[in-house]
């Protein structure tokens, strides 16, 4: 199965998670690009007024891929705007998706209106909807603390920490026989 993994990131932690993703089954990467440089506050004012940001065109054709996973921070329980952007440009190569993101919290329901709104963007449900939580990876004192889940940056102790949902996500999506080597996904 031939696969993307197609990437937004405003803090490089997501970028991080998909270059993971694609060295643990070796398929290529595409970074979603907004035209316009990112700020906070952009962010702030994305979510608040619901805009739209301009992304640039993407190197790929999505439609020579069998599968795309989709990887994207999440902000206030939906997916990161750029993100959506791409979605609903892209939305007609996306009958085969998933979506992971390295998230901040572990909010109640969250997976499940993820999944709807994913439903709606795409035009038809992802495959699976996986969530790895910074705050897990916290002391128990800024587990609730935004500016130190804001500010953290995965390292390679995280994704070890992670492996065992970032090796049940992929074996949700790729059957054990396409992962490189013929190695179990997420151990590559």
């Amino acid at each position: 199965m031939k696969t993307l993994v197609v990437y937004f990131s405003f803090t490089g932690n997501n970028r991080q998670l998909a270059e993971h993703l694609a060295a643990c089954i070796g398929c290529d990467t595409c970074p979603v690009v907004e035209q316009k440089k990112r700020t906070a506050l952009t962010v702030i004012l994305d979510m608040v007024f619901r805009r739209k940001p301009k992304i640039k065109p993407s190197d790929y054709t999505f439609s020579d891929y069998n599968h795309i996973i989709l990887v994207a921070p999440v902000w206030d329980s939906k997916v990161a705007n750029p993100m959506q952007t791409l979605i609903r440009r892209e939305k007609d190569f996306l009958s085969d998706y998933s979506f992971i993101s390295l998230c901040g919290y572990d909010r109640p329901g969250q997976k499940d209106s993820l999944t709807k709104e994913l439903s709606v963007l795409a035009g038809g449900p992802p495959k699976v909807v996986f969530e790895l939580k910074i705050c897990e990876r916290l002391p128990a004192a800024q587990k609730n603390d935004v500016k130190a889940i804001a500010d953290y940056q995965v390292t390679g102790d995280d994704f070890s920490a992670f492996e065992p949902q970032i090796r049940e996500f992929l074996n949700n999506i790729i059957p054990l026989a396409t992962a490189r080597d013929d190695k179990e996904p997420g151990l590559a």
